[in-house]
Protein backbone atom coordinates (compact mmCIF):
# COMPACT_ATOMS: atom_id res chain seq x y z
CA UNK A 1 0.00 0.00 0.00
CA UNK A 2 1.24 3.15 -0.49
CA UNK A 3 1.99 5.43 2.02
CA UNK A 4 2.76 9.24 2.20
CA UNK A 5 4.06 11.43 4.93
CA UNK A 6 1.53 13.61 6.82
CA UNK A 7 3.18 17.03 6.84
CA UNK A 8 3.99 19.63 4.10
CA UNK A 9 7.77 18.83 4.17
CA UNK A 10 7.86 22.86 3.44
CA UNK A 11 9.10 25.25 5.63
CA UNK A 12 6.46 27.94 6.25
CA UNK A 13 8.38 30.82 7.47
CA UNK A 14 11.10 30.73 4.81
CA UNK A 15 8.59 29.68 1.64
CA UNK A 16 7.39 33.30 0.48
CA UNK A 17 6.29 31.44 -2.82
CA UNK A 18 4.18 28.78 -0.23
CA UNK A 19 0.93 30.73 -0.23
CA UNK A 20 0.63 30.66 -4.11
CA UNK A 21 0.18 27.20 -4.02
CA UNK A 22 -2.21 26.24 -1.41
CA UNK A 23 -5.57 26.73 -2.61
CA UNK A 24 -8.81 27.74 -0.64
CA UNK A 25 -10.58 24.47 -1.72
CA UNK A 26 -9.84 21.07 -3.43
CA UNK A 27 -13.10 20.06 -4.34
CA UNK A 28 -13.44 15.95 -5.06
CA UNK A 29 -15.93 14.96 -7.29
CA UNK A 30 -17.54 16.42 -10.75
CA UNK A 31 -21.14 15.59 -10.28
CA UNK A 32 -24.21 17.63 -9.68
CA UNK A 33 -22.35 18.36 -6.06
CA UNK A 34 -18.54 19.36 -7.04
CA UNK A 35 -20.32 21.18 -10.46
CA UNK A 36 -22.82 22.99 -8.12
CA UNK A 37 -20.05 23.86 -5.39
CA UNK A 38 -17.93 25.45 -7.86
CA UNK A 39 -20.70 27.48 -9.39
CA UNK A 40 -21.76 29.27 -5.48
CA UNK A 41 -17.86 29.48 -4.54
CA UNK A 42 -17.21 31.62 -7.96
CA UNK A 43 -20.45 33.20 -6.97
CA UNK A 44 -18.90 34.21 -3.85
CA UNK A 45 -15.69 35.70 -5.81
CA UNK A 46 -13.43 32.75 -4.86
CA UNK A 47 -11.69 31.06 -7.63
CA UNK A 48 -9.09 29.71 -5.57
CA UNK A 49 -10.30 25.70 -6.01
CA UNK A 50 -9.17 22.54 -7.77
CA UNK A 51 -12.55 20.09 -8.99
CA UNK A 52 -10.75 16.73 -9.06
CA UNK A 53 -12.62 14.04 -11.18
CA UNK A 54 -11.21 10.37 -11.37
CA UNK A 55 -13.39 9.72 -14.81
CA UNK A 56 -13.02 11.53 -18.32
CA UNK A 57 -15.47 13.69 -18.09
CA UNK A 58 -18.38 15.66 -16.22
CA UNK A 59 -21.65 14.01 -15.09
CA UNK A 60 -20.71 11.94 -12.03
CA UNK A 61 -23.18 9.47 -12.05
CA UNK A 62 -24.87 10.44 -15.36
CA UNK A 63 -21.32 10.22 -16.94
CA UNK A 64 -20.50 6.60 -15.88
CA UNK A 65 -23.91 4.65 -16.14
CA UNK A 66 -24.51 4.38 -19.87
CA UNK A 67 -26.19 1.35 -20.26
CA UNK A 68 -29.15 1.21 -22.30
CA UNK A 69 -32.39 3.14 -20.70
CA UNK A 70 -30.41 4.69 -17.98
CA UNK A 71 -32.87 7.57 -16.96
CA UNK A 72 -33.93 9.14 -14.30
CA UNK A 73 -36.53 8.31 -11.39
CA UNK A 74 -37.37 12.43 -10.85
CA UNK A 75 -39.30 14.28 -12.84
CA UNK A 76 -36.22 16.24 -15.07
CA UNK A 77 -38.33 19.93 -14.18
CA UNK A 78 -37.16 19.33 -10.43
CA UNK A 79 -33.95 16.87 -11.38
CA UNK A 80 -32.22 20.28 -12.05
CA UNK A 81 -30.27 23.27 -10.16
CA UNK A 82 -33.01 25.73 -8.95
CA UNK A 83 -30.96 28.58 -10.40
CA UNK A 84 -30.76 26.70 -13.96
CA UNK A 85 -33.96 25.63 -15.07
CA UNK A 86 -33.70 23.92 -18.22
CA UNK A 87 -36.86 24.98 -20.32
CA UNK A 88 -35.68 21.68 -23.25
CA UNK A 89 -35.91 18.87 -21.08
CA UNK A 90 -36.94 16.21 -24.14
CA UNK A 91 -38.67 13.87 -21.25
CA UNK A 92 -40.98 14.32 -18.34
CA UNK A 93 -38.26 12.04 -16.97
CA UNK A 94 -35.45 12.83 -19.06
CA UNK A 95 -32.45 10.14 -19.98
CA UNK A 96 -28.63 9.71 -19.05
CA UNK A 97 -27.18 11.27 -22.00
CA UNK A 98 -29.53 14.65 -21.48
CA UNK A 99 -29.15 15.02 -17.55
CA UNK A 100 -25.10 14.16 -18.07
CA UNK A 101 -24.95 16.92 -20.91
CA UNK A 102 -27.06 19.37 -18.64
CA UNK A 103 -24.58 18.97 -15.84
CA UNK A 104 -21.62 19.60 -18.55
CA UNK A 105 -23.52 23.00 -19.94
CA UNK A 106 -24.33 24.32 -15.87
CA UNK A 107 -20.56 24.27 -15.99
CA UNK A 108 -19.38 25.58 -19.30
CA UNK A 109 -22.27 28.24 -19.15
CA UNK A 110 -21.01 29.90 -14.99
CA UNK A 111 -17.26 29.33 -16.05
CA UNK A 112 -16.73 26.50 -13.56
CA UNK A 113 -15.19 24.08 -17.06
CA UNK A 114 -11.49 25.49 -16.42
CA UNK A 115 -11.32 24.55 -12.53
CA UNK A 116 -12.07 20.98 -13.54
CA UNK A 117 -8.89 18.52 -13.41
CA UNK A 118 -10.24 15.24 -15.31
CA UNK A 119 -8.90 11.83 -14.90
CA UNK A 120 -7.77 13.10 -11.77
CA UNK A 121 -8.40 10.12 -8.90
CA UNK A 122 -7.70 10.86 -5.51
CA UNK A 123 -5.77 8.61 -3.46
CA UNK A 124 -5.52 10.06 -0.60
CA UNK A 125 -6.57 13.04 2.07
CA UNK A 126 -4.50 13.87 5.18
CA UNK A 127 -5.22 16.76 7.61
CA UNK A 128 -1.84 18.46 9.01
CA UNK A 129 -1.24 19.51 11.97
CA UNK A 130 1.43 21.78 11.68
CA UNK A 131 0.04 23.93 9.22
CA UNK A 132 -3.73 23.24 9.47
CA UNK A 133 -3.72 22.46 5.98
CA UNK A 134 -4.93 19.19 3.99
CA UNK A 135 -3.24 17.48 1.97
CA UNK A 136 -4.63 15.83 -1.29
CA UNK A 137 -2.90 13.08 -2.87
CA UNK A 138 -3.77 11.56 -6.47
CA UNK A 139 -2.96 8.22 -8.19
CA UNK A 140 -0.81 9.53 -10.37
CA UNK A 141 1.69 11.38 -7.75
CA UNK A 142 0.67 15.01 -8.04
CA UNK A 143 -0.06 16.92 -4.81
CA UNK A 144 -2.69 19.23 -3.76
CA UNK A 145 -2.48 21.64 -0.61
CA UNK A 146 -5.89 23.27 0.64
CA UNK A 147 -7.20 25.09 3.53
CA UNK A 148 -10.83 23.07 3.27
CA UNK A 149 -11.42 19.93 1.78
CA UNK A 150 -15.00 19.40 0.31
CA UNK A 151 -16.32 15.67 -1.20
CA UNK A 152 -19.06 15.99 -3.74
CA UNK A 153 -18.27 12.68 -5.13
CA UNK A 154 -21.81 10.94 -4.10
CA UNK A 155 -23.05 7.91 -2.94
CA UNK A 156 -23.71 5.99 -6.62
CA UNK A 157 -20.05 5.77 -7.43
CA UNK A 158 -18.62 2.19 -6.13
CA UNK A 159 -19.95 -0.70 -7.99
CA UNK A 160 -21.25 -3.79 -5.77
CA UNK A 161 -19.83 -6.54 -7.01
CA UNK A 162 -21.24 -9.89 -5.73
CA UNK A 163 -18.88 -12.97 -5.18
CA UNK A 164 -20.06 -15.63 -7.48
CA UNK A 165 -18.35 -18.46 -7.88
CA UNK A 166 -16.94 -19.39 -11.16
CA UNK A 167 -17.52 -15.80 -12.53
CA UNK A 168 -13.34 -15.39 -13.44
CA UNK A 169 -13.83 -18.81 -15.63
CA UNK A 170 -16.47 -17.01 -17.71
CA UNK A 171 -15.89 -17.40 -21.82
CA UNK A 172 -17.88 -14.67 -22.87
CA UNK A 173 -18.79 -10.42 -21.80
CA UNK A 174 -19.19 -9.79 -18.16
CA UNK A 175 -19.38 -6.66 -16.57
CA UNK A 176 -21.19 -4.75 -14.39
CA UNK A 177 -23.91 -1.73 -15.59
CA UNK A 178 -21.76 1.05 -14.55
CA UNK A 179 -19.27 -0.09 -17.06
CA UNK A 180 -21.03 -1.01 -19.75
CA UNK A 181 -18.91 -1.32 -23.14
CA UNK A 182 -19.11 0.90 -26.04
CA UNK A 183 -20.79 -0.46 -29.07
CA UNK A 184 -21.38 -4.25 -27.32
CA UNK A 185 -24.69 -5.68 -29.22
CA UNK A 186 -26.91 -8.02 -28.08
CA UNK A 187 -28.59 -9.38 -31.03
CA UNK A 188 -28.74 -13.45 -31.43
CA UNK A 189 -27.04 -13.79 -27.88
CA UNK A 190 -28.19 -15.03 -24.60
CA UNK A 191 -27.85 -12.77 -22.18
CA UNK A 192 -28.20 -13.15 -18.59
CA UNK A 193 -28.76 -10.33 -15.94
CA UNK A 194 -27.86 -10.80 -12.23
CA UNK A 195 -29.92 -8.68 -10.46
CA UNK A 196 -33.87 -7.08 -10.88
CA UNK A 197 -33.70 -3.74 -8.75
CA UNK A 198 -33.33 0.09 -10.82
CA UNK A 199 -30.55 -0.94 -13.15
CA UNK A 200 -31.99 -3.56 -14.40
CA UNK A 201 -35.89 -2.49 -14.64
CA UNK A 202 -34.45 0.09 -16.81
CA UNK A 203 -32.10 -1.97 -18.71
CA UNK A 204 -33.87 -5.44 -18.97
CA UNK A 205 -36.60 -4.19 -21.68
CA UNK A 206 -34.03 -2.57 -23.73
CA UNK A 207 -31.94 -5.85 -23.81
CA UNK A 208 -34.77 -7.93 -24.91
CA UNK A 209 -35.61 -5.73 -28.04
CA UNK A 210 -32.42 -7.73 -29.77
CA UNK A 211 -31.55 -10.46 -27.78
CA UNK A 212 -32.31 -14.03 -28.61
CA UNK A 213 -32.90 -14.63 -24.90
CA UNK A 214 -32.60 -12.94 -21.65
CA UNK A 215 -33.04 -14.21 -18.26
CA UNK A 216 -32.94 -12.21 -15.41
CA UNK A 217 -32.08 -13.52 -11.79
CA UNK A 218 -33.95 -11.86 -9.05
CA UNK A 219 -33.71 -12.43 -5.71
CA UNK A 220 -35.79 -10.02 -3.94
CA UNK A 221 -38.99 -8.73 -6.14
CA UNK A 222 -39.65 -5.08 -5.90
CA UNK A 223 -42.20 -3.01 -5.97
CA UNK A 224 -42.79 -1.20 -9.65
CA UNK A 225 -44.96 1.55 -9.97
CA UNK A 226 -46.01 3.02 -13.41
CA UNK A 227 -43.79 5.85 -14.52
CA UNK A 228 -46.08 7.49 -17.53
CA UNK A 229 -43.27 9.05 -19.46
CA UNK A 230 -44.22 11.67 -22.33
CA UNK A 231 -42.32 13.69 -24.38
CA UNK A 232 -42.77 17.14 -24.12
CA UNK A 233 -43.57 18.88 -27.34
CA UNK A 234 -42.26 21.45 -29.61
CA UNK A 235 -45.06 24.04 -27.97
CA UNK A 236 -44.24 23.07 -24.47
CA UNK A 237 -40.52 23.72 -24.31
CA UNK A 238 -41.36 27.07 -26.13
CA UNK A 239 -43.95 27.71 -23.03
CA UNK A 240 -41.63 26.77 -20.36
CA UNK A 241 -38.89 28.95 -21.93
CA UNK A 242 -41.12 31.54 -22.32
CA UNK A 243 -42.68 31.63 -18.94
CA UNK A 244 -40.66 31.98 -15.50
CA UNK A 245 -43.26 31.59 -13.72
CA UNK A 246 -44.74 28.24 -15.51
CA UNK A 247 -41.23 26.67 -14.59
CA UNK A 248 -41.12 27.43 -10.76
CA UNK A 249 -44.85 26.11 -10.81
CA UNK A 250 -43.86 23.18 -12.11
CA UNK A 251 -40.75 22.72 -9.85
CA UNK A 252 -42.66 23.66 -6.59
CA UNK A 253 -45.55 21.29 -7.48
CA UNK A 254 -43.00 18.24 -7.62
CA UNK A 255 -41.35 19.28 -4.59
CA UNK A 256 -44.91 19.71 -3.00
CA UNK A 257 -46.18 16.45 -4.65
CA UNK A 258 -43.19 14.40 -3.35
CA UNK A 259 -42.67 16.15 0.17
CA UNK A 260 -46.52 16.09 0.84
CA UNK A 261 -48.16 13.18 -1.01
CA UNK A 262 -44.99 11.01 -1.03
CA UNK A 263 -43.11 11.37 2.26
CA UNK A 264 -46.24 10.20 4.30
CA UNK A 265 -45.83 6.85 2.66
CA UNK A 266 -42.31 6.21 4.05
CA UNK A 267 -43.83 6.57 7.81
CA UNK A 268 -44.11 2.77 9.53
CA UNK A 269 -47.71 3.77 10.74
CA UNK A 270 -49.05 4.82 7.21
CA UNK A 271 -52.81 4.04 5.85
CA UNK A 272 -51.94 5.73 2.37
CA UNK A 273 -49.37 3.46 1.95
CA UNK A 274 -52.22 0.62 2.04
CA UNK A 275 -53.40 2.18 -0.81
CA UNK A 276 -50.66 3.01 -2.83
CA UNK A 277 -49.59 -0.71 -2.37
CA UNK A 278 -53.08 -1.84 -3.67
CA UNK A 279 -52.67 0.96 -6.45
CA UNK A 280 -48.72 -0.63 -7.54
CA UNK A 281 -49.54 -4.33 -7.07
CA UNK A 282 -52.87 -4.18 -8.64
CA UNK A 283 -50.88 -2.54 -11.72
CA UNK A 284 -48.98 -5.22 -12.33
CA UNK A 285 -51.13 -8.08 -11.92
CA UNK A 286 -53.12 -5.99 -14.75
CA UNK A 287 -49.95 -6.40 -16.68
CA UNK A 288 -48.57 -9.67 -15.89
CA UNK A 289 -51.22 -12.53 -16.81
CA UNK A 290 -49.53 -15.90 -15.62
CA UNK A 291 -49.97 -16.37 -12.45
CA UNK A 292 -46.10 -18.16 -11.37
CA UNK A 293 -44.82 -15.15 -12.44
CA UNK A 294 -47.32 -12.88 -10.18
CA UNK A 295 -46.02 -14.61 -7.44
CA UNK A 296 -42.67 -14.11 -8.38
CA UNK A 297 -42.85 -10.20 -8.87
CA UNK A 298 -44.85 -9.95 -5.75
CA UNK A 299 -42.91 -8.44 -2.47
CA UNK A 300 -43.34 -10.22 1.04
CA UNK A 301 -42.17 -6.92 2.80
CA UNK A 302 -44.01 -2.91 3.26
CA UNK A 303 -43.56 -1.02 0.19
CA UNK A 304 -41.26 1.48 0.96
CA UNK A 305 -38.49 -0.79 2.78
CA UNK A 306 -36.40 -0.90 -0.43
CA UNK A 307 -36.49 1.49 -2.96
CA UNK A 308 -39.56 1.88 -5.00
CA UNK A 309 -39.16 1.36 -8.71
CA UNK A 310 -40.77 3.27 -11.38
CA UNK A 311 -41.35 2.18 -15.50
CA UNK A 312 -43.78 1.42 -18.36
CA UNK A 313 -41.70 -0.80 -19.93
CA UNK A 314 -40.18 -3.45 -17.25
CA UNK A 315 -43.39 -5.63 -16.79
CA UNK A 316 -44.83 -5.76 -20.65
CA UNK A 317 -40.61 -6.64 -20.90
CA UNK A 318 -41.38 -9.69 -18.46
CA UNK A 319 -44.12 -10.63 -20.59
CA UNK A 320 -42.04 -11.81 -24.13
CA UNK A 321 -41.47 -15.36 -24.62
CA UNK A 322 -37.60 -14.54 -25.14
CA UNK A 323 -37.27 -13.05 -21.06
CA UNK A 324 -37.51 -15.52 -18.00
CA UNK A 325 -37.31 -14.68 -14.67
CA UNK A 326 -35.56 -16.77 -12.32
CA UNK A 327 -35.60 -17.06 -8.03
CA UNK A 328 -33.49 -20.10 -7.54
CA UNK A 329 -30.23 -18.60 -6.96
CA UNK A 330 -27.12 -18.78 -8.25
CA UNK A 331 -25.08 -21.83 -7.37
CA UNK A 332 -22.29 -21.27 -9.84
CA UNK A 333 -20.78 -19.36 -12.90
CA UNK A 334 -19.42 -22.07 -15.52
CA UNK A 335 -17.50 -21.23 -18.72
CA UNK A 336 -20.83 -20.34 -20.64
CA UNK A 337 -23.80 -19.60 -18.64
CA UNK A 338 -24.96 -19.66 -15.00
CA UNK A 339 -26.50 -22.65 -12.65
CA UNK A 340 -28.94 -22.35 -10.39
CA UNK A 341 -29.72 -23.89 -6.95
CA UNK A 342 -31.37 -26.38 -8.93
CA UNK A 343 -29.16 -27.49 -10.91
CA UNK A 344 -30.56 -26.18 -13.98
CA UNK A 345 -28.04 -24.45 -16.40
CA UNK A 346 -28.87 -20.78 -18.23
CA UNK A 347 -26.95 -21.15 -21.24
CA UNK A 348 -25.28 -17.21 -21.56
CA UNK A 349 -22.76 -15.49 -24.07
CA UNK A 350 -22.92 -12.64 -22.22
CA UNK A 351 -23.41 -11.38 -17.94
CA UNK A 352 -24.84 -8.27 -17.31
CA UNK A 353 -24.04 -7.37 -13.00
CA UNK A 354 -27.11 -5.01 -12.11
CA UNK A 355 -26.31 -4.83 -8.62
CA UNK A 356 -26.05 -1.63 -7.84
CA UNK A 357 -23.96 0.50 -5.70
CA UNK A 358 -22.06 0.40 -2.81
CA UNK A 359 -22.37 3.40 -0.56
CA UNK A 360 -20.45 2.22 2.60
CA UNK A 361 -17.01 1.26 0.10
CA UNK A 362 -18.06 4.42 -1.44
CA UNK A 363 -17.76 6.33 1.84
CA UNK A 364 -14.77 4.45 2.97
CA UNK A 365 -12.73 4.29 -0.45
CA UNK A 366 -10.51 7.09 0.11
CA UNK A 367 -7.69 7.15 2.63
CA UNK A 368 -8.43 9.87 5.01
CA UNK A 369 -7.57 11.00 7.84
CA UNK A 370 -7.75 13.65 10.38
CA UNK A 371 -6.23 15.24 13.10
CA UNK A 372 -3.37 12.94 14.78
CA UNK A 373 -3.59 10.50 11.37
CA UNK A 374 -6.99 9.32 12.88
CA UNK A 375 -8.39 7.32 10.12
CA UNK A 376 -12.25 8.15 8.98
CA UNK A 377 -12.18 4.44 8.03
CA UNK A 378 -11.66 3.67 11.74
CA UNK A 379 -13.89 5.65 13.06
CA UNK A 380 -16.96 4.98 10.75
CA UNK A 381 -16.29 0.78 10.07
CA UNK A 382 -19.83 -0.51 9.71
CA UNK A 383 -21.77 3.00 11.54
CA UNK A 384 -21.01 5.71 8.89
CA UNK A 385 -22.34 9.19 10.73
CA UNK A 386 -21.63 12.97 10.60
CA UNK A 387 -23.35 16.08 11.33
CA UNK A 388 -26.20 17.29 9.28
CA UNK A 389 -24.58 14.77 6.85
CA UNK A 390 -21.20 16.84 6.40
CA UNK A 391 -18.92 16.93 9.19
CA UNK A 392 -16.99 14.70 11.57
CA UNK A 393 -15.30 15.58 14.92
CA UNK A 394 -11.47 15.71 14.29
CA UNK A 395 -11.63 16.21 10.63
CA UNK A 396 -11.69 20.63 11.03
CA UNK A 397 -12.30 22.27 7.60
CA UNK A 398 -13.36 19.08 5.80
CA UNK A 399 -17.38 18.63 4.42
CA UNK A 400 -19.29 16.18 2.83
CA UNK A 401 -22.06 17.25 0.38
CA UNK A 402 -23.79 14.02 0.73
CA UNK A 403 -22.45 12.07 3.38
CA UNK A 404 -24.40 9.93 5.60
CA UNK A 405 -28.17 9.86 6.07
CA UNK A 406 -28.20 12.41 3.21
CA UNK A 407 -30.27 10.22 0.85
CA UNK A 408 -33.23 11.66 -0.30
CA UNK A 409 -35.86 8.93 0.00
CA UNK A 410 -39.06 10.86 -1.60
CA UNK A 411 -37.39 14.10 -3.50
CA UNK A 412 -35.00 15.22 -5.71
CA UNK A 413 -31.16 14.83 -4.65
CA UNK A 414 -30.06 17.58 -6.27
CA UNK A 415 -32.13 19.76 -3.43
CA UNK A 416 -30.62 18.08 -1.13
CA UNK A 417 -27.18 18.96 -2.24
CA UNK A 418 -28.42 22.72 -2.96
CA UNK A 419 -29.29 22.74 0.86
CA UNK A 420 -26.21 21.19 1.92
CA UNK A 421 -24.12 23.12 -0.07
CA UNK A 422 -25.75 26.59 1.74
CA UNK A 423 -24.89 24.94 4.79
CA UNK A 424 -21.17 24.40 4.10
CA UNK A 425 -21.13 28.27 2.44
CA UNK A 426 -22.07 29.51 5.84
CA UNK A 427 -19.01 27.29 7.41
CA UNK A 428 -16.36 28.80 4.86
CA UNK A 429 -17.89 31.96 5.65
CA UNK A 430 -16.49 31.91 9.33
CA UNK A 431 -13.71 30.15 8.73
CA UNK A 432 -12.21 32.42 5.90
CA UNK A 433 -8.68 32.20 5.52
CA UNK A 434 -7.12 31.51 8.99
CA UNK A 435 -9.64 29.31 11.11
CA UNK A 436 -9.92 25.94 11.61
CA UNK A 437 -14.09 25.12 12.16
CA UNK A 438 -14.08 21.83 13.54
CA UNK A 439 -17.27 19.83 15.20
CA UNK A 440 -18.04 18.78 18.62
CA UNK A 441 -18.04 14.99 19.40
CA UNK A 442 -20.84 15.43 21.42
CA UNK A 443 -22.68 17.20 18.43
CA UNK A 444 -22.09 14.29 15.72
CA UNK A 445 -23.76 12.01 18.76
CA UNK A 446 -26.55 13.75 19.64
CA UNK A 447 -27.50 14.89 16.02
CA UNK A 448 -26.80 10.84 15.07
CA UNK A 449 -28.91 9.83 17.94
CA UNK A 450 -31.83 12.00 17.22
CA UNK A 451 -31.33 10.46 13.46
CA UNK A 452 -31.47 7.08 14.48
CA UNK A 453 -34.44 7.46 16.91
CA UNK A 454 -36.60 9.43 13.84
CA UNK A 455 -35.38 6.11 11.40
CA UNK A 456 -37.53 3.92 14.09
CA UNK A 457 -40.49 5.30 12.79
CA UNK A 458 -40.02 5.20 9.01
CA UNK A 459 -40.73 1.99 6.93
CA UNK A 460 -37.38 1.27 6.33
CA UNK A 461 -36.88 -0.21 9.40
CA UNK A 462 -39.63 -2.51 9.42
CA UNK A 463 -36.97 -5.69 8.59
CA UNK A 464 -36.35 -6.05 4.61
CA UNK A 465 -32.78 -6.24 3.81
CA UNK A 466 -31.52 -3.33 1.56
CA UNK A 467 -28.54 -0.99 0.22
CA UNK A 468 -29.78 1.56 2.97
CA UNK A 469 -28.59 0.11 5.98
CA UNK A 470 -25.76 -2.12 6.84
CA UNK A 471 -25.19 -6.19 8.06
CA UNK A 472 -26.42 -4.88 11.73
CA UNK A 473 -29.78 -2.65 10.24
CA UNK A 474 -28.03 0.32 10.58
CA UNK A 475 -29.34 3.05 8.50
CA UNK A 476 -26.13 5.16 7.59
CA UNK A 477 -28.22 6.13 4.62
CA UNK A 478 -31.51 7.92 4.38
CA UNK A 479 -32.79 11.37 6.66
CA UNK A 480 -36.26 10.51 8.23
CA UNK A 481 -38.03 13.61 7.52
CA UNK A 482 -39.07 15.80 4.63
CA UNK A 483 -37.20 17.75 2.43
CA UNK A 484 -38.12 20.86 3.88
CA UNK A 485 -36.91 20.25 6.91
CA UNK A 486 -33.90 19.29 5.71
CA UNK A 487 -33.44 22.93 4.31
CA UNK A 488 -34.30 24.58 7.07
CA UNK A 489 -31.96 22.81 9.59
CA UNK A 490 -29.54 23.79 7.31
CA UNK A 491 -29.72 27.71 6.61
CA UNK A 492 -27.53 28.48 9.40
CA UNK A 493 -24.91 27.46 11.30
CA UNK A 494 -25.30 26.71 15.27
CA UNK A 495 -21.88 28.27 16.31
CA UNK A 496 -22.05 26.05 19.59
CA UNK A 497 -21.92 22.59 18.55
CA UNK A 498 -18.36 23.57 17.02
CA UNK A 499 -14.71 24.98 17.83
CA UNK A 500 -13.59 27.62 15.68
CA UNK A 501 -9.29 28.26 15.98
CA UNK A 502 -6.75 29.89 14.30
CA UNK A 503 -4.91 27.85 11.72
CA UNK A 504 -1.10 27.73 12.94
CA UNK A 505 1.04 29.72 10.32
CA UNK A 506 4.51 28.93 11.40
CA UNK A 507 5.83 25.50 12.46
Amino acid sequence: MRTFKNNLDIDFQTNASLNKEVLDHVIIGAGFAGICMGIKLLAEQCDSFVILEKEAGVGGTWYKNTYPGAACDVPSHFYCYSFEPNPNWSMVYSSQQEIQTYIQKCADKYNVTPKIRLKSAVYSAHFDDNSGFWIIHLETGERFVARHLIIGSGGLNTPSIPDLPGLDRFKGDAFHTAKWPANIQFGNKNIVVIGSAASAVQAVPEIAKTANQVTMFQRTPNYVAPRDNKAYSDKDKAAFGRSGLRRRLTRWGYFWRFDGLLFPIFKKKSSFRTRATKIILGHMRGIIKDPLLREKLTPDYELGCKRILISDDFYPALNRENVSVITDGIEQITENGVQDKTGKHHPADCIVLATGFSLHDQMTSLDIRGVKGRQLTDIWQDRPAAYRGAQVAGFPNLFFVTGPNTGAGSTSIVFMIEAQIHYIMQCLKKTGQDKLLDVKPEAVEAHNKTIQKDLDGMVWSTGCKSWYKSADGFNYTLYPHRASKFRSERRRVKRSDFTLTERIKSR
